[in-house]
Order: C-alpha cells, then structure tokens, then sequence
C-alpha cells in the first residue's frame, strides 16, 4: 500500500492506498460536519520555540523533526519545524485571543 520515499521517514503512497483514504476522509468529514463542526488547515511549518513551549510542560520531550534554517538562501531569524501535530498551534491561536470559532471559519 506504501513505500519508502527517497527522503528518511516519507512514504509513497500508492493508487489503491490513496484511493482508501479518499473514503475514509470523506466518511470522517461527514461526521464532523454532522457534529456541527468545521474544518480546519494549518501550516506545515511552524517556528521551533512554539515546540520549545511543549517541552516545557512534557517530561523527556525530545522529537525528531526536520528542521528548516535557510530559504531564499538567507538563514530564517528562527529555524522552522514541520509541525509533528496541531496541538502546537491551536494553543498559540487560543492564546492570542482567538475563539474555536474563529479558528474554524
């Protein structure tokens, strides 16, 4: 259903396997939205301290991410993780004031 992808911890997924998580994504958004719920995208990259914050509250927290320090061929002011879970973001979005509303919309 998958293989590894030329780049450590990604995957190909095939055909048969996508076509599989078409159906299982649609079953799932079915029910969100008959809880009353919306959907909702974040980005893929998120600043390292957002995860620094994490560790502060987990004991022997140490995650293995990508980490991106450069784009542009400038080095980032603060290198930029791929975001392992949304946990990270909602907190800093509800911290700064934004309602589960107004996250979702």
């Amino acid at each position: 259903m998958a293989d590894n992808g030329p780049v450590r911890g990604t995957m190909v997924i095939r055909p048969y396997a996508y076509a599989l998580w078409e159906h299982m994504q649609t079953a799932v958004d079915a029910r969100i939205k008959a809880a009353g719920a919306e959907n909702v995208y974040l980005p893929l990259l998120i600043p390292q301290s957002y995860l620094e914050k994490e560790a502060e509250h987990v004991e022997g927290f140490s995650p293995e991410l990508a980490v991106v320090t450069h784009a542009g061929g400038k080095d980032l002011t603060e290198p930029a993780v791929i975001r392992p879970t949304s946990e990270t973001v909602f907190g800093e979005l509800m911290a700064n004031g934004y309602s589960h509303t107004a996250i979702c919309r």
